[in-house]
């Protein structure tokens, strides 16, 4: 069984080398044309709820109301150069669950825009796009925040709490839109994983906003 398993994942790094070995500019090309399904990598984008709701502070979300911590903003199919969004011939917008959903989405505007954006580029099946975005947020180990931390600290934090996760593999945002935004208040975590293995990787188009100096980091209620 072990030398099974040892095949298994031999087989698995393979093939996620070939995939990326593969990836050509006429890939990169086909990502920024917006195709479905011609991405490298996932970025999981997470986002501090207390620091929206601080922001938004007229807005009704359920996110609000419940006290949230962190929740999932997106699961965003990435290339090198950016993101492909709005794709066309994406995977069927089949029925959701969307009870199981607001564990880690709270908000039907979410779920919608979210699907209509960067799911449909992921080539994958609507149900199946939101069971993999649950999937990635439920293995990962939230630490504790508070005060005002420097930016790396953070990362430090979250590399701390999820063994196999390295600095490179994820990145802050503090660009929180909103009538009473901040440009140095946590707005969200971003964490990158390889689109086969699911498995942490290297953010290759890292676009951290969030000064090494201490970041702001809104209370939870």
């Amino acid at each position: 069984m072990k030398k099974m398993r040892g095949f298994l994942f031999a087989a698995m790094v393979m093939i996620s080398t070939l995939a990326s070995a593969e990836w050509s500019p006429q890939n990169e090309q086909a990502c920024d044309n917006n195709t479905a399904g011609q991405f490298k990598y996932y970025v999981l984008s997470l986002s501090w709820s207390p620091e929206f709701c601080r922001s938004h502070p007229k807005n009704s979300e359920p996110q609000c109301r419940q006290h949230r911590e962190f929740i999932v903003h997106g699961l965003w199919p990435e290339c090198g150069s950016g993101n492909p969004q709005h794709c066309k011939g994406g995977g069927l917008a089949d029925v959701i669950d969307k009870e199981k959903i607001y564990a880690y989405m709270p908000s039907d505007f979410l779920i919608q825009h979210e699907w209509d954006t960067h799911g449909a580029c992921s080539g994958l099946i609507r149900s199946a796009y939101f069971d993999l975005t649950g999937t990635l947020f439920g293995k990962l180990k939230f630490p504790r925040l508070s005060g005002a931390p420097r930016a790396d600290k953070i990362e430090a934090l979250f590399v701390e709490n999820n063994p196999g996760l390295d600095a490179d593999e994820i990145y802050l945002s503090c660009t929180e839109s909103g009538p009473k935004k901040s440009s140095n208040t946590l707005d969200e975590v971003r964490i990158c994983f390889d689109k086969d293995t699911l498995e942490f990787t290297r953010c290759e188009d890292a676009r951290a906003t969030c000064p090494l100096k201490k970041v702001r980091v809104t209370p939870a209620k």
